[in-house]
């Protein structure tokens, strides 16, 4: 591990900050939206662009990769992580339509410009890795303070590593399970690699990683793990409720693993299918019943399969998952990174861009809406939308997409611009209104009052997510509520510190507010 000075890894180096795209809200109309930061046509349906921040204004033209978020409960700011070959770029999206190029974490000093960069955060902290096969120096996992970000304004800084964990030297990806405070470097090579499989890092001191022991399912392939999801699971299988589990994506196969000891693992289920190419990534629904996961070779090795497919998992026994449906887009293209919140999947789909799916039935999944990122018509395969991160408080989504830059989207049937109200019209015509009032107190510690109104009877849900997007309480659940003011309750006495998102879905609408827990 090679520490850093605290100058360096407060970021006190900085440099000129051009202006960033600022792109009025616009909608989707027709099938069609010109983006007017590039006056070019995308198709899309049912989604709305809130801005655009080109490569060139992050200061370099092409090699976008992946990407992440993190909202800081300390002052709701919300930042974007956009990787690229040379390292990743931080972005403030607090207001989605005016993104704020803030600060730049270059790759590790000594080691190549990668192809696969990628960022996971965990209590203000971001943990970088890169892939590669040689270099003249290790990249390892960088540790990152975000927190220098709060009270930072005026020019670009570049950030530096608190620490570099080297014990594994370069991975494909990094997981990180914010309930256990694990994270996990996978596809690694080099140092200790762990044969490519579950690397696992204990985050108990987040700025100082220390190593917790290899998972290598040798029942898939070579053992090498792509990607996982891992997670304190919650779902209908009692023998393994309250563990950590791991579902990792095994080129052949899904792999699902109890990591609650990581130097003694318990090999659950594999699932397997006649037509892999290539088990690329996968997610979990939030009642962990179901998992959904994408072949990212399927549709460009098979005659048989030429438009995206989507697999659909029903591991309500973690011993026995089972494939329940496969489900075909009306597009060709091939499918990268998936991920859910709620009951909707947001799907990077290459160069055929974001596609949100209704994974409500999980048999029978429907598309709801899709943006275009890469509307040039003769490409690679491999342009256009690599990954995105739906889980700002917001409801915004950023997505990546090589060499077009990152899109802020939004739902045409949400608002994403922070506002507890929205005006509608009933079935009459005649105007009226809901509205979630702000929660009081905020920040609380445990309870906290949230209020709303309706001006008519509805049918009125009222949840609360972590940052994540995983729904932590359900408050209300009501047909035909009487129109008039309404008081509920939230007690987060069992939940961590942290950010929360109260979410109001009324008439056809959704409303979001955030709220933090400071305990």
């Amino acid at each position: 591990m090679r520490p850093f000075s605290l100058i360096m890894a407060l970021g006190v180096v900085f440099l000129f900050s051009p202006s960033s795209a600022v792109a009025q809200e616009v909608l989707c109309e027709n099938g069609v939206l010109e983006n007017p930061n590039t006056n070019q046509q995308h198709a899309c349906e049912g989604m709305k662009l809130m801005s655009h921040v080109s490569p060139s204004e992050m200061g370099f033209a092409t090699g976008l990769n992946d990407i992440w978020g993190w909202s800081d409960s300390e002052t709701g700011k919300e930042f974007i992580l956009s990787g690229w070959r040379d390292g990743i770029s931080v972005l403030d999206v607090t207001d989605p339509t005016d993104p704020k190029y803030v600060a730049l974490i270059p790759r590790t000093q000594g080691s190549l410009a990668s192809t696969w960069r990628d960022v996971k955060i965990y209590q203000n902290h971001a943990y970088i890795v890169a892939e590669s096969d040689s270099g003249p120096s290790p990249h390892g996992v960088q540790v990152i303070d975000l927190s220098v970000l709060r009270e930072h304004s005026g020019d670009r800084i570049v950030l530096q590593p608190v620490t570099v964990y080297d014990d594994v030297w370069f991975a494909h990806n990094i997981v990180i399970n914010e309930e256990s405070g694990f994270a996990y470097a996978v596809g690694g090579s080099g140092g200790n690699s762990c044969g490519g499989g579950l690397h696992a890092i204990d985050l108990t001191n987040p700025a100082a990683p220390v190593f917790a022991g290899c998972i290598i399912d040798t029942r898939t392939a070579r053992g090498y793990a792509h990607d996982a999801q891992c997670v304190m699971y919650n779902g209908p299988d009692v023998d393994h409720q309250g563990q950590e589990i791991c579902i990792g994506s095994n080129e052949n196969a899904i792999s699902i693993v109890d990591v609650t000891e990581k130097l003694n693992p318990k090999f659950l289920g594999v699932g397997g299918y006649p037509s892999a190419q290539y088990v690329h990534q996968a997610w979990l629904s939030e009642d962990h019943k179901y998992l959904f996961q994408n072949d990212e070779l399927d549709e460009l090795r098979l005659t048989s399969i030429q438009n995206t497919r989507t697999l659909v998992w029903d591991i309500t026994d973690l011993d026995d998952p089972i494939m329940i449906n496969e489900h075909f887009s009306a597009n060709e293209s091939i499918d990268h990174n998936l991920y859910v919140r709620g009951d909707k999947l947001f799907q990077s789909n290459y160069i055929d861009g974001l596609h949100v799916l209704d994974i409500s039935d999980p048999k029978n999944l429907t598309e709801l809406a899709f943006f275009d990122t890469h509307p040039q018509t003769f490409t690679s395969v491999w342009n256009g939308t690599w990954s995105n991160y739906p889980y700002l408080n917001s409801g915004a989504v950023a997505v990546n997409s090589d060499p077009d830059g990152i899109f802020i989207l939004c739902l045409a049937s949400q608002d994403c611009s922070g506002q507890a109200s929205v005006a509608i019209e009933d079935d009459l015509g005649i105007p009226s209104s809901f509205s979630l009032e702000p929660a009081y107190p905020n920040p609380f510690n445990p309870q906290t009052t949230i209020r709303f109104e309706l001006n008519v009877s509805a049918d009125v849900r009222v949840t609360v997510s972590d940052a994540l997007g995983r729904e932590v309480a359900e408050l209300i659940n009501a047909s035909a509520l009487a129109s008039g003011m309404h008081t509920l309750q939230f007690n987060g006495a069992g939940l961590p510190s942290g950010t929360y998102v109260v979410r109001m879905e009324a008439l056809g609408q959704l409303l979001t507010q955030q709220i933090v827990l400071l305990k």
